[in-house]
């Protein structure tokens, strides 16, 4: 099972992006790998980095810095 952290980051970025099946498209995470990260203690180092960035709005920065 996911570590608090963990989970509170999945659950934030996914109400930023419009729920659990956005986020993983966001992602590009297959079903699979996206239903198996909660019985994961922590998510991939990658995953986790990339919820920061949706969470702090990083993301969303950087495609507007790049445009």
């Amino acid at each position: 099972m996911l570590n608090d952290i963990h989970t509170r980051a999945l659950r934030c970025a996914a109400a930023r992006v419009g729920g659990d099946e956005q986020l993983r498209l966001h992602l590009g995470a297959s079903e699979g790998d996206f239903s198996t990260w909660a019985a994961l203690p922590e998510l991939p180092r990658s995953v986790f980095l990339r919820l920061v960035d949706i969470i702090t709005g990083e993301e969303t920065r950087s495609r507007a810095r790049a445009r």
